[in-house]
Parts: structure tokens; C-alpha cells; sequence
């Protein structure tokens, strides 16, 4: 039953976090005048290296699938079948979502689709998510390490090469917490034997207090350095800001889901 309220909480939280990135950033003026400077301050550029190249409807496909037979593999077929619905559903809520339910008010004259939740982040959050669930709970400290970094740097690439504000990674990774959250809460029960085997091993409790502590910590930095840009009206830094802000997210939603795994 903790289990179940936990993952209720993060469910709720997500929503809240998500709700609120869109308010406040999408539907409010400050908000889009914000994040307005923050893609003024971008180097655009449609083709930019890195993780970014690999998103396609293909790769997406194919690495879903090979993260669905490990879990299969590792878990067996019940978390192999959660693992390839939830994070199908997470993808596909997040075009939905952009493209026909949430749209962005004119409240500025600067012309620029929503982009809200950004599909890329969504993408990223929800594989280093599933791979949480798949492999070994032995593995998860590594994996959360790993996605920490790989959310980090795929952050910033979305927001140094103009492809999203940051609103809409916020977006992105409360849909992909909430996504797993309800698959908590809808997996099986186990047995009071099996229970007492899942969690985080000791080494990935304290990677998970870490990545709690830095994520904190980062975000605080990055309001410090946004009061900053706002009083010295520097776009520059409102960018870093941002992007700094963004690690902080990143720790925080990895670690998030980390907890949520059975």
C-alpha cells in the first residue's frame, strides 16, 4: 500500500507540476515574455549533433522494443507488457497533447507554435523511465546516473539550438513521471516475500539522495542566476538560466522515477 500512495502522490505532483508549467509559461504573459528572451538568446540550428539526431518514429520503435524484451527477459511478460504501454501511451499523449488539446494564446506579437510538451524530451525521459523498470534492480543506480546525464545534456540541446522553451521540457517530464506513476498503480500486487525485495538497493539509495540534494541545489542556483539576468536584462543568461534549471529537473525527475519502480 505504500507502494500504491506513493505513487499517487507522484501522480498528483506530476499533474500540478506539469499544470503549472503550462499556466505559467505557456498561458501567462511574464511567462511568454520570459521565455521569449530565452529563445532570442538560442543559436538556432535545425541540425544539431548529439542525442537529438537519434529521435526518430523508427529508433523510437526499435528502442522500445529491445527495452520491452529485456524486461521480459529480466522480469518476465507483465512488466514487459507495462513497460511497452506506458511508455507508448507517454509518446503518443505528448503529440496529442501538443498538437490538438493545449494550444498557446497570443498574449505577445511573437508568432511561434506551441511546443508544449516537447515530443523530444518525452521521448528521452520516457526510455531512461523504462529502462529503470526493465533491467535489474541492481542496475538502477548506474541507469540513474546515466539518465541523469543523458536528460542534462538533452536539455540543453534543445534549448541552445531553439528547438523548445523551457516550459515545454518541464511539461515533458511530468507527463513521463505521471505516465509511470499510473503504471505503479495499476501493476499488480505482489507478495509480502517479493516486496521486501523491491526498492532501491543500498548503493542506489545513495545515488538517489544525491541526485535529490544536486537537483535541489541546481534549481536554486538557476532562480538566483534568473533574478540576476532579469535585473541586468540579459537574454544570455536568462538562456543559462534556463538550461542550468533544466539539469535540476532533470535530476529530480530521474530520481522520481527511480522511487516509482516495483
Amino acid at each position: 500500500m505504500k507502494t500504491r500512495l506513493r505513487a499517487l502522490i507522484y501522480a498528483l505532483l506530476a499533474l500540478l507540476v506539469g499544470g503549472l508549467a503550462y499556466l505559467l509559461g505557456v498561458g501567462s504573459f511574464l511567462g511568454q515574455r520570459a521565455e521569449e528572451k530565452v529563445l532570442d538568446a538560442s543559436a538556432f540550428n535545425a541540425n544539431p549533433a548529439g542525442p537529438l539526431q537519434l529521435v526518430s518514429p523508427l529508433t523510437v520503435l526499435i528502442a522500445l522494443a529491445v527495452i520491452s524484451l529485456i524486461a521480459l527477459w529480466v522480469h518476465g511478460i507483465a512488466r514487459a507488457v507495462t513497460v511497452a504501454v506506458f511508455s507508448a501511451l507517454a509518446i503518443l499523449a505528448s503529440q496529442i497533447l501538443k498538437d490538438a488539446w493545449l494550444g498557446r494564446p497570443e498574449l505577445i506579437d511573437f508568432d511561434v507554435a506551441n511546443t508544449f510538451p516537447s515530443g523530444h524530451m518525452t521521448v528521452y525521459a520516457v526510455v531512461v523511465g523504462a529502462l529503470l523498470w526493465a533491467l535489474p534492480s541492481q542496475a538502477r543506480g548506474v541507469v540513474m546516473i546515466g539518465g541523469s546525464v543523458l536528460l542534462g545534456v538533452v536539455s540543453w540541446q534543445l534549448l541552445e539550438y531553439g528547438w523548445h522553451r523551457p516550459s515545454d521540457l518541464i511539461g515533458a517530464q511530468a507527463l513521463a513521471v505521471f505516465a509511470f506513476a499510473i503504471a505503479t498503480l495499476v501493476s499488480p500486487l505482489r507478495t509480502r516475500a517479493v516486496q521486501s525485495k523491491r526498492g532501491l538497493s543500498g548503493y542506489s539509495r545513495v545515488v538517489s539522495i544525491v541526485l535529490t540534494i544536486a537537483g535541489i541545489a541546481v534549481l536554486v542556483g538557476s532562480l538566483g542566476l534568473l533574478a540576476y539576468a532579469a535585473s541586468s536584462r540579459s537574454d544570455a543568461l536568462m538562456l543559462a538560466s534556463g538550461e542550468i534549471a533544466m539539469v535540476g529537473v532533470g535530476l529530480l525527475s530521474v530520481r522520481t522515477m527511480a522511487n516509482l519502480c516495483p
